[in-house]
This record gives C-alpha cells, structure tokens and sequence, in this order.
C-alpha cells in the first residue's frame, strides 16, 4: 500500500473458522476504500489461518501469527504495533460490519472533533434473531448523536466496539493490558476518557455482534476479569478520587448482575446456603430477583421460541440473514 490508510481494523482470530469469512468480506465491502485489515490469529487450533489465506490475494489484509495463545489484550495489542491508518476500528472475528460503517464513522468523528466514536451493536443470535440493539448495559441508545462525559460513561459500562484516533492512542501510551481474558475493551474505553479523550456516539446500528457460545467470555471467570479491570483503573494517576468511588460503585453493580443467575437458580431450588453466601457478597441480587428485570433479558436471550425481534425489519437486507 503506497500510503497510509484511513482506517487499520484490527481483527484478533481465535478458533473462528466458520465465521471469519463473514467478517473479511464485510470489510471488502466497505464504500470507504482506504482501509486496511490486520489480523491477527492467536494460535487457533482450527482452520482460521487456513480460511484467512483464502482473502490474502487482497492487498490490504495482512495476517499475523502469534506462536503461542497470548488472549484478546495481547493480540489486539500486536496489530495496533503493525497499523498505520489514521484511525483505528475494532472488529471481532466473529462480528461483521454494515458496507457503510467505516465512511460514516470516519466522517462522524471528524465533524465531531473526536478522539473515539461508536455506533450501536446489533446483537445477533445463531439461529437469526436479533435480541438487542445498543451500545451499553446500562444505557439506552439517544435518538441523536450524543457525546458523552467520563462520569455518564462508567455508569453506562460501555460495550461498543470504537473506532480510535490512532495518534490519540499513541501520545497517551495507551495499550490494552494483557493480564485480562475479558474486560481488557472497558478497561480501555475508560482510560481514553480518563486521559481526556473526548467521545460521540453516533445511533446508527452498523455492528453486528455474534452471540455464541464458546467465546473468551464463557471461559473465564467474569468476576475475578472485572476485578482485575478496576484495579488497573485505580492504579492510574489520572483516577481521581471521585472517578475512584464512581469505578467501585459501577463495579459492585456489575458484580450483582454476574452473580444474580446463580443467585436466581439457588432461590428456585431451595438452596439457601448457596442464596445466602451469594448475597453476602452481593447484597443487590436480591433486588435484582425482586424487580425481575434479569430474568426477563435472561428469555429473551435463550428462548428462541418467545424471542421478541423488534429491530429486525429497520435493519438492512444484508443484516437479516
């Protein structure tokens, strides 16, 4: 590539062979031209790197080995080294993107004077449904593009895949940190705001977000991730004490959203033990299992039959297959 791309998506790729094609092909569609792809396979044991080669004849995808399973913090952080586009998307092996997401983002982000922007995540079931259109867990989308302060979004715990100023990311030396399984992505979400990156949200769903089971997050402990997370905040100067006591107050929310399944199932069984050692810890599950809030996402996610899809017919033709 003679010059510098607009746009690096990095791509980490671990045992995502049935899935990966879906994801190149959605880059190559892009109406913005000027991008360039790094992935990056983090020794899967499948035919992902087999897959990959398929779409080497494209100039602009390059692949990456590592030798050895280094997680999502290590892997991302070796295709951030090889980018030299001017701004920086992420995109999962196993997601794809709508054909205008990266001209509509880049764009955004200029008129926007933006380190960071995010567009909602359509999260998408395997057996075709759509179950949730957003970008946070605890935030609904706006209705017009909106930025975001650093206190609005540690309380809204981001789940968004953002599209990164590069030189920002740079001059801040901002990495991902590779001591997380999961979590490594609100880790860093948060430390762009907290050394002053300036954040938009554009309310388009251009992401689409695979649900599945197997992935990184299946595998490790959620709890111990999210701790780690916010220890590694705390530790950076840049965390006041008031953005301290707003980490810890959004970590103990999230911690009753993890625990409250097994709290639930406890409850229903008559396990009181188990109920009651789980709300020591937690003491908000019980007003999680009071409200019922949990439970209704809980089958509206896994169960296909009563699966309410109401975005499903605004979302472009290529999105509802």
């Amino acid at each position: 590539m003679a010059s510098r791309p607009v746009v690096s998506v990095i791509t980490p790729a671990y045992n995502v062979a049935p899935y990966i094609g879906q994801c190149i092909e959605s880059v190559q569609a892009q109406t913005l031209p000027d991008w360039e792809m790094i992935i990056v396979d983090d020794a899967s044991t499948d035919d992902t790197v087999a897959v990959v080669q398929q779409y080497l004849g494209d100039p602009r995808i390059r692949l990456l080995c590592n030798v050895q399973n280094l997680g999502p913090g290590g892997t991302r952080n070796r295709a951030l080294e090889a980018a030299q586009g001017e701004w920086v998307a992420v995109l999962d092996a196993d997601d794809w993107i709508a054909p205008e997401r990266l001209e509509t983002l880049v764009n955004f982000a200029h008129s926007q004077c933006a380190d960071m922007v995010a567009d909602l995540q359509v999260y998408w079931t395997e057996w075709g449904s759509v179950y949730q259109v957003g970008w946070a867990t605890h935030a609904t989308p706006p209705r017009t593009p909106r930025a975001y302060t650093l206190d609005e979004v540690i309380k809204a715990h981001p789940s968004a895949k953002p599209t990164i100023r590069r030189a920002f990311l740079e001059q801040k030396h901002i990495r991902y940190q590779t001591t997380m399984r999961i979590s490594e992505d609100y880790a860093l979400f948060i430390e762009i705001l907290l050394k002053g990156g300036r954040f938009v949200l554009l309310p388009q769903p251009m992401y689409y977000y695979r649900v599945r089971p197997g992935t990184t997050v299946s595998r490790y402990d959620g709890m111990d991730e999210l701790r780690k997370s916010l220890e590694y905040l705390l530790r950076l100067p840049e965390t006041t004490p008031r953005y301290a006591r707003l980490l810890q107050w959004a970590y103990r929310r999230r911690q009753a959203y993890l625990l409250y399944p097994k709290f639930a199932v406890s409850v229903k069984r008559g396990d009181w033990k188990t109920a009651a050692r789980l709300l020591r810890q937690s003491p908000r599950v019980a007003w999680l299992l009071l409200t019922g809030v949990p439970a209704a996402l809980y089958r509206r996610l896994f169960d296909k039959d009563k699966l309410i899809d109401p975005w499903r017919e605004s979302l472009p033709k290529e999105a509802r297959r």
